[in-house]
């Protein structure tokens, strides 16, 4: 029976701003994808994102990828991209407040040290959860098998008794592999809800 609940943050509550992104590679020459591709596609984000590397060496990082992409200096664009994030998905967010009401609720992100603070307090949706796993913070992210049995740890529950919903597949396949119920979320909130009610959720 599930009894927790964890949800991911980028592409699960938080929205990625998808005509932002587009607006940003036009006016600063970026091939189509390359932001994200410099944001988390590089052994900085790689690094930053278990707590091995300050934010600054990624910030650094991203700046020369995105140069290099582009052609030419890209000053000031770092203020640009820290608001891709900055549009929650409403209807996710909403389901997490009815569910903490009989759920033990988390998050489970792999992140840097801002999501606490920018992320979850500067969207004011932190206080909804009863806990908040880092991946920069806790020095292991997904899909490693260690953060789910850490988050399962710190709500003390078996893995068998908690879910993870993620944007991405292979985190997906990871909480499963460690034993977490696991829903895939693509953006559809009604196919959320049904593959919610079918692992026996009350939402």
């Amino acid at each position: 029976m599930i009894q927790a609940v964890f949800f991911d943050f980028g592409g699960v509550l938080g929205r990625l701003d998808r005509p932002m992104i587009a607006d940003i590679e036009s006016r600063y020459a970026i091939p189509s994808g390359g932001l994200l591709k410099a944001l988390y596609g590089t052994p900085e984000w790689e690094a930053v994102q278990v707590g091995r590397r300050p934010e600054e060496e990624w910030w650094a990082a991203i700046g020369r990828k995105l140069e290099e992409m582009s052609g030419h200096p890209v000053q000031g664009i770092d203020a640009e991209w820290r608001g891709i994030w900055s549009s929650m998905d409403t209807d996710v967010v909403g389901l997490a407040e009815r569910l903490r009401e009989t759920y033990v609720v988390g998050v489970l992100s792999n992140s840097t040290l801002r999501l606490e603070k920018d992320l979850l307090e500067g969207n004011g949706i932190h206080d909804i959860f009863h806990v908040v796993i880092n991946s920069a913070r806790v020095g292991v992210a997904k899909p490693d098998a260690r953060i789910y049995h850490h988050a399962a740890a710190a709500v003390g529950l078996d893995p068998s008794a908690c879910l993870h919903i993620d944007d991405l597949p292979h985190n997906v396949d990871g909480a499963r592999e460690a034993g977490f119920a696991s829903v895939h979320y693509t953006g559809d909130y009604a196919a959320l809800e049904a593959s919610l009610r079918a692992l026996g959720v009350n939402c």
